[in-house]
């Protein structure tokens, strides 16, 4: 499972420079789903999604299972033209031969 978006909100303190708009929502869907932040732990430098004169918060996230966590082959943020939001790039290995799918949302 992957869930990804613009969330507007953060789930720690660390995801912004400024004062950061907490979701409990967010919180108890991802541990309930049992989702994972696709960065992983904390970088030594923290990477922001948005930026405005205030401050810089990572508000664009991806979350995927455990599962899924094992065949990442890396992430990145790129600079996108059409939002002024920056754009999260995921990269994941999988093999055909195991991937289920279901009915979808």
């Amino acid at each position: 499972m992957i869930v990804a978006g613009d969330f507007n909100c953060v789930l720690s303190p660390a995801d912004a420079t400024g004062r950061g708009n907490y979701s409990r929502a967010l919180d108890t869907l991802t541990k309930g789903l049992g989702l994972k932040d696709a960065w992983g732990t904390p970088h030594k430098r923290p990477t922001y999604t948005h930026y405005t004169t205030t401050g810089a918060p990572r508000i664009d996230r991806i979350y995927i299972t455990e599962n899924l966590r094992k065949h990442e082959q890396g992430m990145e943020t790129v600079v996108a033209a059409f939002t002024d939001h920056l754009a999260v790039v995921l990269r994941i290995t999988l093999d055909t031969r195991h991937t289920c799918c279901g009915r979808g949302y």
